[in-house]
């Protein structure tokens, strides 16, 4: 059995930055209102600070633990391309932000094996994550709570404390405790997955999924409840489904999400569907085939460079301060990242997607948790950039790390683990 004395300090100084980062997130809302007005809104961003110490602590100490390998070295080049492409289009300023909107990605990217290796440190947390946002939205359906539409200044910015907005229709979409609904709705359906998934009861675990659901459905976020559709039998049945029918699931959904932008610059699509409700339900998905997706190899092509990209900050919320007017969210994983790197970029999704086909969900419980992990960030990131989302970001930043990792680094870690006492999984 490991226990506390079993962790580093840097490990303990990781998980406390990863789980501070959590709670400010999922309490944004409130933290934000009553930090503002008791005049301490730079309070806020300590996580943020904490999650940049435990990144710079990581990528200095592992290289001296592990030796300097060919990963460290591609690692660290990838960013700094980046920065040094968004120098070229971006003032200094806009890359900078568009660094620190990244960070719970970099955060996830380095610290990812940790958080994984001292995941008997993190489950307690879960059943305690997962009660606040779920009841942070079930409640906000017969309660108006006070942060619902408040912002705040920090310097010369304003910045939005809680959103207030509602679907077509004039449905408020709810945000419980959160900063906005799709925040609510990311939490609770990447929190609800981790605990369907460490519940073993199978009662249990159909009820809490259940629960997870109607938690979702209020925040009126259609990319989650497809989300949860697809990984619902995974996490209800789990091994009484064919592993060979899941390992490819991945790799599909990470082809077709990558197929749908790319797919813009050859064809122009026009809904089929002429009943008013339909037409409704399916408006955002044309209107980023027929703009977003279009207007974002656009603004790659003639504000950027089509094979070198554009840099960090080059496209997502940084514009939304210095780039206003060409604002352009993405809303695809691989066409955000596509405007920041530019087409070099292509092999490494490709080789992100087969590195995924050597996941059996099965074989251990962690690689069940990244299993799902990656479903739900692929299945999710064929509409949304996923990365500028606090708690995805992070996610889909242990993902990657993950999938990075040679099966012999995995096998090398698994061993270690074991002569320290620690399981496998």
């Amino acid at each position: 059995m490991t226990g506390p004395n079993h962790i580093g300090i840097r490990d303990r100084f990781v998980l406390l930055s990863a789980l501070a980062f959590v709670c400010m997130t999922m309490l944004a809302g409130p933290l934000r209102m009553f930090l503002s007005q008791a005049g301490l809104s730079p309070l806020i961003y300590v996580p943020n600070l904490m999650l940049l110490l435990s990144t710079g602590w990581q990528i200095l100490a592992e290289p001296r633990e592990r030796g300097f390998t060919a990963m460290h070295l591609i690692a660290l080049l990838i960013p700094a391309y980046a920065l040094c492409i968004g120098l070229q289009f971006l003032p200094p300023v806009q890359s900078a932000m568009g660094a620190y909107v990244l960070l719970p990605f970099w955060f996830g990217l380095a610290s990812g094996t940790v958080l994984l290796a001292h995941w008997r440190s993190v489950a307690p947390f879960i059943p305690v994550f997962w009660l606040i946002a779920v009841s942070g939205v079930l409640l906000n359906q017969v309660v108006e709570y006070p942060w619902e539409g408040f912002g705040y200044n920090v310097g010369n910015l304003d910045v939005e404390g809680s959103r207030q907005w509602y679907a077509t229709g004039g449905g408020k979409r709810l945000a419980g405790f959160s900063r906005s609904s799709f925040d609510a709705a990311t939490q609770v359906q990447l929190i609800g997955i981790l605990m369907a998934l460490q519940t073993k009861n199978p009662l249990l675990r159909t009820l809490c999924w259940v629960v997870t659901i109607a938690a979702i459905v209020p925040t009126n976020s259609k990319g989650i409840l497809m989300v949860s559709v697809v990984l619902t039998p995974i996490v209800i049945l789990r091994t009484l489904i064919p592993q060979t029918l899941l390992r490819g699931l991945p790799a599909f959904f990470g082809a077709l999400g990558l197929a749908m932008p790319t797919s813009t610059l050859m064809f122009s699509f026009n809904s089929p569907l002429k009943d008013p409700t339909l037409a409704n339900a399916t408006y955002s998905f044309y209107d980023r085939l027929n703009y977003m997706w279009p207007e974002a190899w656009e603004l790659l092509s003639e504000r950027g460079h089509m094979l070198l990209g554009r840099g960090i900050g080059g496209i997502g919320t940084a514009q939304t301060y210095f780039e206003s007017t060409v604002f352009n969210a993405g809303d695809n994983i691989f066409m955000y990242w596509f405007v920041v790197f530019g087409w070099v970029a292509l092999p490494g999704f490709l080789l992100l997607l087969l590195r995924s086909l050597r996941l059996k969900p099965f074989r251990s419980d962690t690689e069940l948790r990244v299993f799902c992990l990656l479903l739900a960030m692929l299945v999710y990131g064929t509409m949304t950039n996923i990365v500028e989302n606090a708690i995805f970001a992070l996610t889909a930043g242990i993902v990657v790390r993950w999938l990075a990792s040679t099966p012999r680094q995995s096998s090398n870690q698994s061993v270690r683990r074991r002569i320290a006492g620690a399981p496998a999984t």
